[in-house]
Parts: structure tokens; C-alpha cells; sequence
């Protein structure tokens, strides 16, 4: 394709405009012949420095903010980042107008929600594309991506993918570094949900007001056409002048559009009256929890604004399967029960905890441990919160990164009172640990990887997963 056939709106070009173009890219590593690399400005290094190198490397053209001293085209843009997306959009013809969105934010249950809907938009006769945490799901197949939200010049590809493959809907994760790095721009949501709004991602954001107004900006014209939120969750409530588009609302102690009833606790199943809209049906699903009756409650709100009736989401409901990690329950004995879960943040922590903890009122041990490199403040936080739900901790490794592992364990015990608790870096020999202390009868809750399969470690992810380790121990 032509460079003056992907020009953004507002850009100048400086240089032949004739040039072909096969390839997209922000990674001055990844530019060669054909390449359009952008000079995107980041945390840590800033393109324009780059731009040189990718000229020598032999790269087509580049996007600047500012005119560079090289000797091949370049489109002057206000913002690179922002225009990365409007011209990945040209350079894919679009696919983003040919294809109906929804839209998914919130601190925790943003993947078990995708799932959710694509169960019920299945069921309801369309084919569905998942963008999210644990990669991509076309039509039932999945193919791995880079991140939670793809970066325009992957997301693109794959909505590109998705038109070839005659997907309808899109339903995908939008997270708050995503939005706040306008990644998503140009991209409007026939309905957008959020979960909630807690503590997560401060090493990014620096303060919850910063990163609660991320979200929040999520939820007006720009993004999306319909908004569905939690009435529940405060820091929602409090931003409701903000939200300019429609606003549909689902909780459980709050009035609301939808709303439940009689809800039933199980370890098994979850069973609770629905009122969607003065329309009242019994739902029954395989995913448990309180926090999944949230998931599920916002699926049922969103599904309702486009139009599905409530006979297609009971029966989809029945049949929906929580993604791997999310609240996976292994039963090893009659009396021993592993559950392995995603639970990162503080609040996420406590709702599987509190989960267990309503049902079960034996003996429970907590295995988990926080990611290094990330937002230190909730680490004491989930030291307490375990300590609270739980008989026994053991504190472990989570992806350290460049993080001494020691130290991270003694920032989560930092939170801790009491003396029912033991610091063990292998992930490994914690879980073998914590199952020996159950061999009597109980519940483990591995918490903070669920389906990860690595551990980050000094930059090298090394192959690790929490259900394969328990097999091996087995």
C-alpha cells in the first residue's frame, strides 16, 4: 500500500508519497524494507532517538512529531501515538467499521465477562471474536497475543483476521493502559462495561484518582455508545456525570436496571432470580461466587441492549465455562479441593477468599505472592486480607521480575499480624508445602497466575503453571 493511501487527518507529508508500505511497526528492531516505523514517545525511551537507526536498517518511512534529519519520507503528526491508530486503520481497510464491539474495563472480572457474552452471543447465533488476558478466540479458536489489549499495529492484524473469518461481534478487554495510551482511538463500542474500580496498576498511574479517571474516560462518545456499569461499586457512582451516553445499570444492593435475587452459594454452581428490565427468570451457572454474579449480571445487561432475549441467555448460561484460572476448582479427594485463581489485587484476593470462606468452614490455606516491579502499596494490603480469610498462609513468588523475590515476601508480610504464615520463594516446593498441610481434609486457594504459563524472572520467562505443578505433585 501506498504512503499516501495511510495518511492520518491533519498530517504533512515531507517526501515521495508513493513509496510502498508492507509493514507497521513502533519497534526501531522490527524496522526493515517496507517498514513505517513510528517514534512513539515512552516511559523509558523516546522513537524520535531511533529514527536514524531504522533509516540505516532501511526502513520506508517514518511518523514524527518532529522533522528528522534523514533521508526517507515522514509524516509529521501532532501526536504519533494517537495517529498510530488511525493509520493502522487505513493500512487494514477498516475492519473496525465492518464489525460490532463490545467493550470490557474494570480492575478485576474482565476476562470471566468476555466469556460470558461470547457464550450467550454464540448461543444467540453469531460468531464471536475474544480479544483479551489470555489471547484470542476466533470462532472458537484461539491464537496468542502480546497483551491484554493488543497494540494497535497487532489489534488491527486480528481484526482484520476476524473480518476474513465472519466474525460479528468483538468482544474484548479494554484496560486502563490501554485507554490511557489511546490505543483504542477510532474504535467505537456498541457497548461498553465496567466491572469496577480498584486498587491496581499505581507503579503505572501513580495515584486511584488518576487511574480511576482513566477508566472512567472510557465511558463517554469517544468509546462507546451505550454504557453498562456496576451501580454498586462507589468510585462508579461517584463518576456518573461524566458518562454521556445512555447508562444501564445491574448490581445487587443498589436499584438497578438488573439485579438479582435469592442467590444460592455453592462451590459448585451459582442459582439466583434475575430481574433484567422487569423481565424475571431463573438463571443457573457453572460459575460461582459473588463476584461472578456481578460478571454476569453486567453480560445479562449488555446482551439485553442489543436485543437478546432472556430464554437464549439462561440456556447459554448454563453452559458457560469460566476461563482457565478464573475460580478453577480441582477436586483432588473427597475431602481436598484445590482452587486456582487470577486474584491479583487486593479486592480480587477477597472475593475468592470470602467466596470460599462462605461455603466452606474448615481448614483453607492461601498460597500467593505479588508481581515485582508493579505497585508496592497493596502488597501489605493482601498480607492482611489472606491472613484475615485464611488458616494458614504461605507466602510465595508471583512473577518477580527484576525484583529481588525476598524482599517482595517481606513487603506482603509487612501487612501480617499473626504468626500462621511461612515465606517460601519457589513457587513450587509452596504449593507442595500447602497441600501437605491439608492431607487431613481442606481447601488450597493458589492465587495471582491461574492460567499464566511462566514466571517472569529477570526478564526471562521461564515455562511455570500452577496446574501443572499440581499434576506433578500428585
Amino acid at each position: 500500500m501506498k504512503l499516501l493511501d495511510i495518511l492520518p487527518s491533519g498530517a504533512k507529508l515531507i517526501g515521495d508519497g508513493n513509496v510502498e508500505i508492507t509493514n507497521l511497526t513502533f519497534k526501531s528492531s522490527e524496522a526493515r524494507g517496507g517498514s513505517l516505523y513510528f517514534c512513539i514517545k515512552g516511559e523509558s525511551f523516546d522513537g524520535h532517538d531511533f529514527a536514524e537507526i531504522v533509516s540505516s536498517q532501511g526502513a520506508s518511512a517514518i511518523v514524527v512529531e518532529r522533522v528528522q534529519k534523514v533521508n526517507i519520507p515522514q509524516i509529521l503528526v501532532k501526536d504519533t501515538r494517537r495517529s498510530l491508530s488511525e493509520i493502522c486503520a487505513n493500512f487494514y481497510n477498516h475492519p473496525e467499521r465492518k464489525l460490532k464491539f463490545i467493550g470490557v474495563t474494570g480492575t478485576n472480572g474482565k476476562t470471566t465477562t468476555t466469556f460470558i457474552l461470547r457464550h450467550i452471543l454464540k448461543e444467540a447465533g453469531y460468531k464471536v471474536g475474544v480479544i483479551g488476558t489470555q489471547g484470542t478466540f476466533i470462532n472458537g479458536r484461539s491464537y496468542k497475543s502480546s497483551l491484554t489489549t493488543p497494540d494497535p499495529t497487532e489489534l488491527y492484524s486480528i481484526l482484520s483476521k476476524m473480518c476474513d473469518m465472519g466474525v460479528d461481534y468483538v468482544v474484548m478487554e479494554a484496560s486502563a493502559h490501554a485507554i490511557s495510551l489511546k490505543k483504542l482511538d477510532g474504535i467505537i463500542f456498541d457497548v461498553g462495561i465496567i466491572t469496577n474500580i480498584t486498587q491496581d496498576h499505581l507503579d503505572f498511574f501513580n495515584t486511584m484518582k488518576q487511574y480511576e479517571s482513566t477508566k472512567i474516560s472510557f465511558l463517554n462518545s469517544k468509546h462507546i455508545k451505550t454504557a453498562v456499569v456496576n451501580i454498586d461499586d462507589a468510585r462508579i457512582r461517584q463518576n456518573f456525570n461524566k458518562i454521556d451516553v445512555p447508562v444501564l445499570s445491574y448490581g445487587l444492593n443498589n436499584p438497578a436496571d438488573v439485579f438479582a435475587m435469592d442467590v444460592e452459594k455453592s462451590l459448585e454452581k451459582s442459582r439466583f432470580v434475575v430481574n433484567a428490565f422487569d423481565n424475571v427468570f431463573n438463571v443457573e451457572c457453572p460459575l460461582v461466587g459473588e463476584f461472578n454474579v456481578y460478571n454476569i449480571l453486567g453480560a445479562i445487561a449488555a446482551c439485553f441492549s442489543l436485543g437478546i432475549g432472556e430464554k437464549t441467555i439462561v440456556k447459554a448460561l448454563k453452559k458457560v465455562k469460566a476461563p482457565l484460572g478464573r475460580f478453577s476448582v480441582i477436586k483432588l479427594s473427597e475431602n481436598i479441593t484445590v482452587i486456582i485463581d487470577f486474584a491479583h489485587t487486593p479486592d480480587g484476593m477477597e472475593n475468592v477468599l470470602k467466596t470460599i470462606k462462605g461455603v466452606y468452614f474448615e481448614k483453607l490455606v492461601c498460597v500467593f505472592g505479588c508481581g515485582g516491579n508493579r505497585d508496592t502499596g497493596k502488597r501489605s494490603i493482601m498480607g492482611r486480607i489472606a491472613e484475615e480469610y485464611s488458616n494458614f498462609v504461605v507466602i510465595t513468588s508471583d512473577n518477580p521480575r527484576f525484583e529481588d523475590p525476598g524482599k517482595i515476601l517481606d513487603d506482603i508480610e509487612a501487612g501480617m499480624k499473626k504468626n500462621s504464615h511461612v515465606k517460601i520463594v519457589d513457587r513450587r516446593e509452596a504449593i507442595k508445602y500447602a497441600l501437605g498441610l491439608v492431607s487431613g481434609g481442606g481447601v488450597v486457594a493458589i492465587l495471582g497466575k491461574g492460567g499464566e504459563t511462566y514466571q517472569d524472572i529477570n526478564g526471562v520467562k521461564t515455562p511455570y503453571n500452577d496446574f501443572e505443578e499440581i499434576e506433578k505433585i500428585l
